[in-house]
């Protein structure tokens, strides 16, 4: 796997006087088995575990504990899930009325 380097601070942070810190994170490794495939969810667990231990890492590099990182990298996620929602359910939503319209 290929490693790319990024910096990570968000305009939120930077009023509270935090710097940036490099993460040097792991490609996400492409899909192995096709769309529909009963394992999909396992193969794609498996290609985003290693960036995850590389944010991780830097985190804890960074002044974070292990466990504050992995509650808020769950948090994150349980907020990007309910904006993925919301964002179906507004497609299927704008689909409905183009199809009443068309």
């Amino acid at each position: 796997m290929r490693q790319s380097a990024f910096t990570v601070l968000t305009s939120s942070l930077a009023g509270f006087g935090a710097t940036p810190i490099s993460i040097a994170m792991t490609d996400v490794a492409p899909p192995l088995v096709p769309r529909g495939d009963e394992n999909r969810h396992i193969f794609c667990q498996m290609a985003v575990f290693p960036p995850l231990q590389d944010v991780i890492s830097a985190a804890e590099r960074a002044g974070w504990n292990e466990l504050e990182t992995m509650a808020a990298i769950i948090e994150v996620m349980d907020t990007l899930m309910l904006g993925a929602g919301t964002n179906a359910e507004v497609d299927e939503l704008l689909k409905a009325v183009r199809r009443k319209m068309g």
